[in-house]
């Protein structure tokens, strides 16, 4: 009995010792299983997700012709009476001028000429800078490169003297649209010559990103399509937007962008850096341009770069354009970088209105979580949410949106005065009023 009882006792351990080692194999066993799991899982979600992170469609081969082409109307580096005039020409510099005519007289300015190259082709890229414009003057100009000469186009400067800074002098008009982000064939074009005919005080256009579906030279030429005709008489600003970027593991935004629309090319070359940014005086406002879809560096330069503008500014009312929303009508927790890099300047600088695209539907709201449903917002900044692309996407907005307009391309026609800034938004397809909003201090 001794004996078994000793025996019994010595032989526990080591039974007790292979249960807990049996265990602990099969809790083991199932944390790899777990984990196998999760990397299938992530591993199947990436897959799912490659292609809108670094999918980019190819770029058919092309060749440049010899003709004049996207010709475009754009604001100076020199304030709101200065212009620069962009075009594209074959595939090597030639000499270029412009020809600027008003009121008998014509003068011949240089251009600067430079050949780009995409990923299937390339072009010769020429811009003039127009300065010292008069005021409420009809100017007429045509563009050449070599032997070729582009049709002569018109465009007005705006009505009395242009202001100085911080006078705040002057009402004035102007067109707003978000992604424009046209797919080849659709109505682009024609809703922006319907908008401008039926709003003839409009003084020039503002777009909000993703201009392009993509930035291919099929798409570009389908843009200048959409802007033949409007862009060489009203001068145009326009920002960044995720659909102008190449998608590699750091995004690319191709210098033929800036080429395009050259008032960014001083000041990139000036900061040395890539991010576009751009600053007007215009009647009573202050404008800045920004470039939303880069990555948290990029932003924090802006921010920098925007904090001493914003301090600057001396006009009545301070409006800011970037493509990714501030307060996402999309989701709650969206843009949240954005948002750190830039919201907190935007509040205590007062800046009225914050004009935006993105996320494909029409909204509006303030920094409170409270939504706006009076015709006036007073001391406090508007942020709106706006798009004129044929593409729809599914949207959750938070209760501070009001109002929320889905499935429908819009646009704005906003007129800034020394003591408001009143914006109305009309369906771009009817041209039915659909919003109306004054922004007081």
């Amino acid at each position: 009995m001794r004996t078994s009882s000793k025996l019994t006792r010595a032989s526990s351990p080591s039974l007790t010792g292979e249960g807990c080692q049996s265990a602990a194999d099969s809790f083991g066993g199932v944390r790899l299983f777990l984990l196998i799991i999760i990397l299938i899982g992530l591993g199947l979600w990436a897959y799912s997700r490659w292609d809108v992170w670094f999918g980019n469609p190819p770029e058919a081969p092309y060749t440049t012709g010899p003709e004049i082409k996207q010709v475009l109307l754009t604001f100076g580096d020199e304030g709101a009476d200065s212009r620069y005039v962009s075009w594209v020409c074959d595939s090597v510099v030639q000499p270029a001028t412009l020809l600027l005519a008003s009121q008998g007289d014509t003068a011949r300015l240089t251009a600067v000429g430079e050949v780009f190259r995409s990923r299937s082709g390339l072009a010769a890229y020429y811009r003039a800078h127009l300065t010292r414009l008069a005021p409420n003057t009809e100017y007429a100009y045509a563009v050449t490169a070599g032997s070729r000469q582009s049709p002569w186009y018109h465009f007005r400067t705006r009505a009395g003297a242009l202001p100085q800074r911080g006078s705040g002098e002057g009402a004035f008009t102007f067109l707003y649209i978000g992604d424009l982000q046209d797919t080849l064939g659709t109505r682009a074009g024609e809703i922006l010559r319907r908008a401008v005919r039926e709003h003839p005080e409009v003084e020039f256009l503002a777009f909000g990103g993703d201009l392009t579906e993509r930035p291919t030279d099929a798409y570009w030429a389908q843009t200048f399509r959409a802007l033949d005709s409007l862009c060489t008489a009203l001068p145009c600003l326009v920002v960044t937007g995720n659909h102008d970027y190449l998608k590699y593991l750091k995004r690319k935004c191709e210098r033929r962008f800036a080429l395009h629309f050259p008032y960014f090319l001083r000041g990139m070359d000036e900061r040395g850096d890539a991010n576009h940014l751009y600053r007007l005086t215009y009647g009573a406002a202050d404008f800045f341009l920004l470039d939303s879809s880069r990555g948290l560096p990029y932003l924090l330069r802006q921010r920098s770069w925007l904090k001493d503008a914003l301090a600057e500014a001396k006009a009545p009312h301070r409006i800011v354009l970037l493509h990714h929303p501030l307060y996402s009508v999309k989701r709650p927790g969206n843009n949240r970088v954005q948002r750190l890099a830039f919201n907190g300047l935007i509040r205590d600088a007062g800046v009225r209105l914050v004009l935006q695209g993105h996320e494909h539907a029409y909204a509006r709201c303030t920094a409170s979580e409270e939504p706006v449903t009076a015709p006036t917002v007073s001391g406090r900044t508007a942020y709106l949410v706006s798009h004129c692309s044929p593409k729809g996407y599914r949207i959750h907005p938070a209760p501070r949106f009001y109002p929320v307009i889905r499935d429908t391309r819009t646009y704005q026609i906003i007129t800034v005065a020394p003591s408001a800034v009143t914006l109305h938004t009309y369906d771009a397809t009817t041209g039915l009023p659909l919003d109306s909003v004054k922004l007081k201090s």
